[in-house]
């Protein structure tokens, strides 16, 4: 159910006040570990005091090789939506015509479902769809430059969905009218984003799972497909296995949209922490049968936000563009600047100016984010949103050749009295802790062996780590036995519960080590570390 701090489709903020259809809605529930079912590990007892006393030093040695190199293909998929002529929206064409989804899917809206359950026509002849609405022409260059084309159905907000999936004969109707322009227009299938999980009540969610299964049946029917996007939770009776098994050819999840949650301090949260990202990623998965995990596709953030700094979730304006943070207060694109405003916990830029905060994604962030969903073993990624210059991975970090190495890897070195200790939440289902210096003067260290980069340079590198102190803990860390830089890494909640941060790491091209420890008191414990196809950008 919505919380109270969840804006309506008629308050939330938006860039475009043409384009009130397509609404980023928040999420209800802010997913956490213990919310998905991931356990906190059986060995809590404190693994990461440097005085305690190791209960696993022979996991090291028993855990099966954890460096992995990410190489499946990464397929694209990107949304574009109609808007005003002069929109930002209206530099699609010209984005995707660089090739990005060429053997991926572009997802136009063409059609809508009006406020009386009826479906509506997004055509490029009316003016508020001039840019990306449907024309023969519009259509024509999406199928030019993308291998699948998905029809994108949207609706504003939870009484138009109940006015079509709560009548039998608006249902069968819109069906059919879907389906058969479908056809005609020759695309591949339709993406149904109804995005009002939050506020089902009674029948509505039966209603909306019965209209799925209907509207597959017709489109496999025709040999289409159906493309259907899910919540970035799972407290709103949104099932992505449920939606598979009632005839869905794919599920997305749009794994983004955090900054309206409450925030943990006096800022507006990211678009989507990586912590966060990873524990939802999870928890889908473990919706889906193992089988089933290539028809999951996860959706990326590719745009900015503003809001008022302290934070206020009911005025984050969303769906902003990168063109449009070129415009604001303090915007730079100095190399120094961007690096020094890189959120560590998600990767997004981002800076408060006159009691504002912005935040956007770069290409960089793109490439950490895709590794971090690479590493969890999901291929299908999709990318909001087309237009303004929204940025896109960098030429290597799309190629999907990210790497991650798990702490407790056979291969890797554990110096002192460090020792891997079981943590079924944790990457590999376990974590190197006892890390650091205890009272007796004992150092103890972990150096992940086999972590590979593509080429040399500076790699914004993501380290899974557990912390259940009350404040942060640093770690020294060192690549090849250089000298070591000191990282302060937040408290996660619990010795079994990862939390996820990226350090930027000059790396070599090829195989390198990196050291974690602490020369004068307790360091983290570490589970994994992955590094992006690509190093930042400049």
């Amino acid at each position: 159910m919505p919380t109270s701090n969840e804006p309506s489709p008629s308050t939330r903020g938006s860039a475009d006040p043409s384009r009130p259809r397509r609404p980023r809605h928040a999420r209800a529930i802010l997913a956490t570990a213990a919310a998905l079912g991931l356990s906190a590990g059986a060995a809590v007892i404190g693994a990461n005091q440097a005085d305690a006393t190791p209960p696993n030093a022979h996991l090291a040695a028993a855990h099966p090789a954890g460096a992995s190199a990410h190489n499946a293909i990464v397929q694209f998929q990107e949304w574009l939506y109609p808007s005003t002529a002069g929109s930002n929206a209206c530099t699609a064409a010209a984005e995707y015509s660089d090739g990005r989804v060429q053997n991926g899917s572009l997802k136009a809206e063409y059609w809508d479902i009006d406020e009386n359950g009826d479906a509506t026509e997004d055509l490029a002849s009316n003016p508020d769809d001039a840019c990306n609405g449907y024309s023969a022409a519009n259509a024509a260059s999406v199928k030019a430059h993308s291998a699948q084309q998905y029809m994108t159905v949207s609706l504003s907000d939870l009484a138009s969905e109940e006015h079509l999936t709560g009548s039998t004969a608006k249902s069968a109707a819109a069906i059919a009218t879907l389906v058969n322009f479908t056809e005609k227009i020759g695309f591949t299938g339709i993406d149904i984003d109804f995005e009002n999980y939050w506020g089902w009540v009674g029948p509505d969610q039966a209603n909306y799972y019965r209209f799925l299964t209907n509207l597959a049946t017709a489109l496999h029917a025709d040999g289409l497909q159906l493309q259907v996007e899910g919540p970035p939770d799972d407290g709103t009776g949104f099932n992505y296995g449920t939606v598979l098994a009632d005839g869905a050819d794919q599920v997305v999840m749009m794994d983004y949209d955090d900054e309206y949650q409450k925030p943990a301090g006096s800022t507006c949260l990211a678009f989507s922490p990586f912590t966060w990202s990873k524990q939802l990623i999870i928890g889908a998965l473990a919706q889906i049968p193992a089988g089933e995990h290539d028809r999951f596709v996860v959706g990326l953030p590719s745009e900015a936000y503003t809001a008022p700094d302290p934070c206020d979730t009911d005025k984050v304006v969303g769906n902003l563009s990168y063109a449009d943070m070129q415009g604001e207060p303090g915007f730079s694109t100095s190399s120094a600047t961007i690096a020094a405003r890189r959120d560590p916990g998600s990767g997004e830029i981002r800076w408060n100016s006159g009691g504002t905060t912005y935040d956007y994604n770069d290409s960089t962030a793109l490439d950490t984010k895709l590794a971090l969903v690479e590493s969890l073993g999901v291929t299908h990624i999709s990318v909001w949103v087309l237009g303004g210059a929204n940025a896109w991975f960098s030429a290597a970090g799309a190629q999907g050749t990210s790497s991650s190495v798990d702490a407790a890897a056979s291969g890797n070195t554990l110096t002192g009295r460090a020792a891997a200790v079981t943590c079924s939440a944790c990457s590999g289902g376990a974590r190197v802790g006892y890390l650091g210096t205890n009272s007796a003067g004992t150092h103890s260290a972990l150096t992940f062996n086999g972590v590979r980069a593509a080429t040399a340079g500076t790699y914004e590198v993501l380290f899974e780590y557990c912390d259940g102190s009350s404040t942060a803990r640093n770690a020294a860390i060192s690549v090849n036995g250089g000298s070591p830089v000191t990282v302060s890494f937040p408290p996660t909640g619990g010795f079994g519960t990862p939390g996820t941060i990226e350090v930027p790491l000059n790396l070599a091209s090829g195989t390198n080590s990196v050291t974690v420890g602490n020369p004068t008191s307790a360091a983290p414990d570490f589970s994994e570390v992955i590094v992006p196809s690509a190093p930042a950008a400049d």
